[in-house]
Parts: structure tokens; sequence; C-alpha cells
């Protein structure tokens, strides 16, 4: 069992990261809305997999597909397998009936990457709904694809935000680690917040319900707008007084000429190993963090007080007094 002091600063320090990471995930979150990333990239993975822009056109019209973008002009930003699945055997077989297998089978003579694929599915299909099943799959397999182009691209902005935030607020590690190995009252405040933030949803929610697979999720509701809405008024305070170029400044201030370049470097070098571990800190992302402090708060919680008796039931022992003989 780690002593508690340094129990409550790792608690506090797994806060700290989570916050700014939680600002990191809001502003990525922000960004891939206003660019539409996950739109740009599913149409990107369509259009290799139909190989064919004039029925990539046709499936984004479809009625099932068309009701799940945000504007005409946009593509849609997630489809399920299921109803890419009936849209596209819906295009080809036309006006005749859906299941029928016939009108598939006409649908797919042609040299387009989608006939070919469906060819070779339908022949390997005993019935229309093996058929559907094996689109379906057909699709999924793709977009594990897109799905992994998507997170390479979320990772290199997590990393560059992280970077970012870490010095515009000035979050150096070492300096958050002093002041709370220094101060019980602001390790006892963080471990308060801690507890307060567990009670939240995990920051899994914050974009999408399933992150391993954005292209086939719908954004929860719950989304922070901004980065002030993704921390409460206690946390933005907290990371205020923690973060901050006040005391830097003031070091600036009344300093002309090499003197103020070399009090410039000072301040570099001074914070230059707490940012870097800021950054990389932050860059693991929110799930990582939240995961960590509830670590850390479980082991907390289920630690016992120094002069606390190992079996409550247990009464401590009676001790004698043994008089002293006179003379």
């Amino acid at each position: 069992m780690l002593p508690t002091p340094i129990l409550d600063v790792l608690i506090g320090l797994s806060l700290f990261y989570l916050l700014l990471s939680l600002i990191c995930t809001t502003v990525s979150e922000m960004f891939a809305n206003w660019l539409k990333t996950r739109a740009t990239f599913l149409d990107q993975g369509i259009t290799r997999l139909l190989g064919s822009d004039a029925i990539k056109q046709k499936l984004y019209a479809h009625p099932l597909i068309k009701s799940l973008k945000s504007a005409d002009d946009q593509p849609p930003s997630y489809i399920p397998a299921e109803k890419f699945a009936t849209a596209l055997l819906d295009i080809v077989t036309g006006d005749k009936k859906l299941s029928d297998m016939e009108a598939v089978q006409d649908g797919t003579k042609g040299d387009a990457d989608y006939q070919k694929a469906l060819k070779a599915l339908l022949d390997a299909s005993p019935n229309f709904a093996a058929l559907h099943k094996n689109v379906e799959e057909w699709f999924n397999s793709n977009m594990d694809r897109v799905s992994g182009w998507f997170k390479k691209n979320r990772q290199a902005w997590s990393l560059s935000l992280a970077i970012l935030v870490t010095l515009i607020v000035n979050a150096d590690t070492l300096k958050v680690v002093h002041v709370l190995w220094t101060n019980p009252d602001r390790r006892a405040a963080m471990t308060d917040l801690a507890a307060k933030r567990l009670k939240e949803p995990p920051p899994a929610s914050v974009t999408y319900p399933d992150p391993d697979n954005a292209t086939a999720s719908t954004p929860d509701v719950s989304v922070p707008k901004s980065p002030e809405e993704a921390l409460s008024n206690d946390e933005q305070q907290m990371l205020g007084e923690l973060t901050g170029w006040k005391a830097d400044s003031e070091k600036l201030q009344g300093q002309a000429g090499g003197a103020w370049w070399s009090a410039l470097w000072g301040i570099v070098c001074t914070h230059l190993l707490g940012w870097i571990l800021t950054m990389i800190a932050v860059s693991l992302g929110a799930p990582f963090w939240f995961d960590t402090l509830n670590r850390f708060m479980n082991i907390r919680n289920s630690g016992r007080a120094p002069d606390e008796p190992r079996d409550k039931s247990t009464k401590p022992p009676v001790q004698l007094t043994v008089p002293q003989a006179n003379g």
C-alpha cells in the first residue's frame, strides 16, 4: 500500500491530466464537426469500396441513406451496415423485387468494383438472406480500414492539441507535483474533486458511444460544445491555480535586450521537462486517465487509516500498570 501523501499526489496528478485531456478531446471534437472529418473519411471509404462515383451518388440519394445526412450537400458521417446492404441491393435490382436473385445477377453485369464484389458474394450465397449478410460483412470489413484512418487522424490531433494546450496554459508536471507534495490542503481539494469527477459518465461518451467504430455510431447528445462545458467551475478554478504564465511574465517585466532573452531562455529551461511530461501524458487521452484515476481512488478507498485497528471487531488490548515499589 502506497503512503497516503504519495497516493494523493498521484490522484491529483491523474485528475490534472484528465481535465487537460478533456479540453483536448472537446476541442478535437469541435474541429472534427467543423471539418466534417468523419463524413470525409467515410466518403473516401465508400468511394474505394464501390469504385464508381455514379453508384455512390445513387447510394447517398437513397431514402435509407439520405435520412442519415445532416445536409443535402454533405455525405453522411455514419452508415449502418444493414442500411448500406439494403440500399445497395435496392439500387442494383432497380424496379424489381429486392430479394429477386436474378435481378441482383443482372445488376452485377459490369466492370465496376461493386459489381465484381457483388457477383462474388452472390455466387457464395445460397439465398437472399445469406447475400444480405455477406454484403453487410463486406461493408464492415472495409469500414474497419476507415476506422483505422479515423483513429490515426485523431491520434495526430490529440498529440498536436496536447502540445498546444500545454504551452498555452503553461501546464508543468513538475510544478504540479511540487505543489501537491508541499500543500496538504491542495491535495485534499484535488482528492475531493476527483471523487466528484468519477461520478460523471466516463469520457468515452464525450465523443461517440463506440470510439472503436466511430463511423457506425451516432454522436452522444451530451457532447460538450466548448472546453468550458467539459469542466466544472471548481475544476476550471483549480486548473487556473496550477497553471498560468503570471509568475513567469513577472520575471520578464523590466528586462531588456540580452537580459530579456536570457530570462526567457531560463524560463523555457525551467519548464521544458515538465512540459514534455505533460504533453506525453495528455496525449494518452481522457479515457486512459479516467480509468487510472478510478484505480487510484479505489486503492485509496480500500485502505485504512494508520491508527485504525486491523480488526474493528477486536477491542484494543488492556494495558496493565505495575505499581512501583517504594524505597
